[in-house]
């Protein structure tokens, strides 16, 4: 029951991160949120049983892609003023962001003895969540997903290849420069 109960929590809270990603007006704020969003994620699986997608949930997404996005973010180098009035963070969102991380870290406390136990259904000599069985899921019945995902890496980090490169300004000759020279 207290697991069940923690789940539907953690579900809320992935969907309340999801719409603040969506929502926030800064790019910088939107990323925090998502980062949040991979954790709670994260800790659905801690609750599914499922360990292993848990840890690699974190490495992955929260580690090497959100690392993507920032650069991404940086690289676009905004103009204050496509940002907004205010440029700064608003202490909300931090006292929230802070709040919500405190409150995930505190539902995996109070879950912990029992997330580490195999979960009733499965039985000792089961493989679900294991390596093996994820392998072989991935590369039997989600070839495609899988693959395409590759695909979509490979265009995201060409997408910052291109962002990075940018065409030097051809300058003007001062013979054509329409300023007044001094005589």
């Amino acid at each position: 029951m207290l697991q069940q109960s923690l789940f539907i929590i953690m579900a809320a809270l992935v969907l309340l991160t999801a719409g603040l990603v969506a929502f926030r007006p800064r790019p910088i704020e939107s990323a925090m949120w998502l980062i949040l969003n991979f954790f709670f994620t994260a800790g659905l699986y801690v609750l599914l049983g499922s360990h292993f997608v848990a840890v690699i949930q974190i490495l992955v997404y929260a580690g090497a892609i959100m690392v993507l996005f920032v650069f991404v973010i940086l690289l676009l180098n905004l103009d204050p003023k496509e940002l907004g009035d205010e440029t700064s963070l608003h202490w909300s969102s931090v006292v929230m962001f802070v709040g919500m991380l405190s409150f995930l870290l505190l539902i995996l406390h109070v879950a912990g003895p029992q997330t580490l136990e195999p979960m009733e259904g499965l039985l000792p000599d089961s493989k679900f969540g294991s390596v093996e069985a994820l392998a072989q899921k991935l590369l039997t019945d989600y070839v495609w997903g899988f693959e395409l995902a590759g695909v979509i890496l490979l265009l995201a980090i060409v997408g910052v290849g291109m962002l990075a490169y940018r065409k030097p300004k051809p300058k003007t000759p001062k013979f054509l420069d329409h300023q007044e020279r001094p005589v």
